[in-house]
């Protein structure tokens, strides 16, 4: 894509990037990140909902005795661990539907913004949370099950963190195609899946720009293994 026309050599050159333009942008980068994932077959224990799995025993073989080596809070520290895993990942099922909606995700957007109008700001917000989920933390997979719910959500908790006024639930829910109960817990799952980092400022949101039409430049807060 394009870069947009304007001069990307200073951060507040964010703030003359049209909404429509940053639409575009995060539209992109979900189909990239969704291609990306569909292409990568999962690292072990990664984006697992059972992550104790792997110590389950194989059918008619005798348990292996473990040993304790470690110290107690070493086991405490690993246990710790495996249980946030696990949380984590039965917050990123919650975004999944259980089809494929109807609607391609740039439609999607494009009623997003028609009916409950995003600054470029919370649209440029809401890629960089995305994408740090999937590509840093590695706590979810963007797949064409869960981008939907997964942007709708991301675009409500950046208009929140950013903007003095947001839209009922109500209404944003009824635009997304959810109820508001679902809206409500899809917003929680998001902020604890994003460790509640939900801060970002004019350099963060240009170098997402710039890394969006230009996939291989390097930013100072660039993220290892984005898609291009």
């Amino acid at each position: 894509m394009a870069s947009p026309p304007l001069q990307l050599n200073r951060a507040a050159a964010v703030f003359e990037v049209s909404p429509e333009t940053a639409l575009q942008l995060l539209c992109n980068n979900l189909e990239k990140l969704q291609a990306h994932f569909a292409t990568t077959q999962t690292e072990p224990n990664s984006f697992n909902s059972t992550p104790f799995g792997s110590e389950t025993p194989i059918e008619g073989e005798a348990p292996v005795p473990v040993v304790g080596l470690h110290c107690a809070d070493s086991e405490h520290a690993s246990d710790r661990s495996r249980e946030e895993a696990f949380q984590l990942a039965m917050l990123s099922r919650k975004f999944l539907s259980k089809k494929v909606p109807p609607i391609p995700i740039k439609e999607y957007l494009l009623r997003l913004q028609k009916y409950c109008p995003m600054s470029t700001a919370v649209i440029l917000a809401t890629s960089v949370y995305i994408t740090k989920m999937a590509l840093v933390e590695k706590v979810l997979r963007v797949t064409p099950k869960n981008m939907h719910r997964l942007v709708l959500a991301g675009l409500l908790v950046a208009t929140k963190a950013l903007e003095d006024r947001s839209f009922p639930h109500t209404r944003v829910a009824k635009v997304g195609g959810v109820t508001e109960q679902e809206l409500s817990k899809l917003e929680i799952s998001f902020c604890f899946l994003a460790n509640f980092e939900l801060r970002v400022d004019a350099q963060i949101l240009m170098d997402e720009i710039r890394l969006r039409c230009n996939p291989d430049t390097k930013t100072d807060n660039d993220t290892d293994g984005v898609p291009s």
